[in-house]
Order: structure tokens, then sequence, then C-alpha cells
């Protein structure tokens, strides 16, 4: 099994040598294509991955002081896997609680480069952000995240960190709601203070006088009831 897998390595160095002007020719993403679909399922050690200019480069601007750090837990990963558009490497203690651990992400769609980096009880996330876009994560490093949200981030220069804790973002999705409710607060305080006024004004009005209620028409029964009256005067 391992005479296979350098083998396939001597054969994959090989075949990269005799196609280095065609692969110059290539834009970056399928440049990337190309050097990491045939490394699948490989040992990244073997395959001399992080060596490669275009990995290396790219690594190295993302991660900064980080970046010694990243590669020497990277080192560990068994071999390069692929999920879906994901080409991913993990590091081997990946699955054990508190252990310091790496992952690297390079998505085929976007050609973005990502790296989780859980080291010093800290998890920093690192992101291309040439694309605008968030950082897609295979389902072996999803958990990673929730991890992460239990810890308070650190702000690093140059990195996407990993998201805050619900307790720590309590106060920034409160104080807006706050402001709100003491806005709708002033106005209904305003409000009241204008009802109170019209109803002062309209207590203090003068009331309209009433008009003299005119005399009912008399019918000629009544008239002629009244003239007897007067008559018999």
């Amino acid at each position: 099994m391992r005479l296979s897998a350098l083998f396939k390595a001597a054969l994959l160095s090989l075949t990269l040598s005799a196609c280095v002007a065609p692969l110059l020719a290539m834009g970056p993403g399928q440049l990337m294509w190309a050097l990491l679909k045939p490394m699948v399922g490989l040992d990244p050690n073997t395959t001399n991955l992080f060596e490669q200019p275009v990995i290396k480069t790219r690594m190295t601007s993302l991660l900064g002081p980080h970046y010694d750090t990243t590669v020497s837990l990277l080192r560990t990963a068994g071999e390069l896997q692929q999920e879906g558009p994901l080409f991913y490497l993990v590091s081997r203690a990946a699955q054990q609680p508190g252990a310091d651990k790496a992952g690297l992400v390079w998505n085929a769609d976007s050609n973005q480069m990502s790296v989780l980096l859980s080291a010093d009880d800290q998890t920093r996330v690192f992101t291309e952000s040439h694309t605008g876009k968030a950082a897609v994560w295979p389902e072996a490093m999803q958990g990673w995240l929730t991890e992460s949200a239990r810890q308070p981030a650190q702000p690093l220069g140059g990195a996407l960190l990993a998201p805050p804790a619900a307790a720590d973002m309590a106060p920034a999705v409160a104080s807006p709601l706050q402001s709100e409710l003491n806005a709708t607060r002033a106005q209904l305080q305003q409000a009241q203070a204008r009802l109170k006024a019209l109803e002062s004004q309209q207590a203090s009005a003068p009331k309209p006088k009433k008009e003299p209620e005119q005399p009912k028409a008399l019918s000629p029964e009544q008239k002629e009831a009244a003239m007897e009256a007067m008559l018999n005067e």
C-alpha cells in the first residue's frame, strides 16, 4: 500500500513536470483544479502539496503569522479529500476535543481558499475575500464552528473570526431593539400630550348660545278656542 502511494506520487510529479506549459496557460481556478484533483486520496506530504507555489503563496498571504502553525497541523492529515466542489485537508487530531487542529478548504466553484485553525484555546477563521462570499465548509469541519461559538473571539489582523458566543451577541442585538422601543414610547407620550391639550381647549371654549325655541303654529281648533276666550273676557 505504501509503495502504491509512492508510485502514484512519483507518477503525479512526472505528469506535472511534463505539463508545465499547459498549466501556465490556465486561469487560477483551472490551475488549482488541475493540481488538486489528481492528489485526492493521497498523503499531502508525499505529494509535496504544501511546497507547490500556487498553494504556498495563497496560504502564506491568507494566514500571515499563523502559517507555520497551520501547516504543521495539516501535515498530520492522512489524505486530501473531496466533497462536491470542496477539496480539503483535516489534521489527524480533528476529532479529539480540546486538541489543536487545522483544516484547509479550497472551493472549486468560487476559487476560494479558507482555513479553520483551532489552537491556544481559540478557533480562528481565515478566508479569501476576493469572491465576496462566505466560506463553505465540508461536513467534517462544520462542528468546529459550533465549538468556536462557545469561545470569545479575539481580533486578528486580516482574519475573519469565528462567530462570538450568544451571550456576547446579546447586547449588540438588544441595543437596536431598545432604541426602537424608546422611540416608540416617546411618540406615544407626544400623542398623549397633544390629546390632553385638545381636551383642555375644548373644555375652555365658550359654549354656543341656545337659540330660542320658535312658537309652534296653532291648529284651527286652537285658534277658535282662543278667539272665544278673548270675546268672553
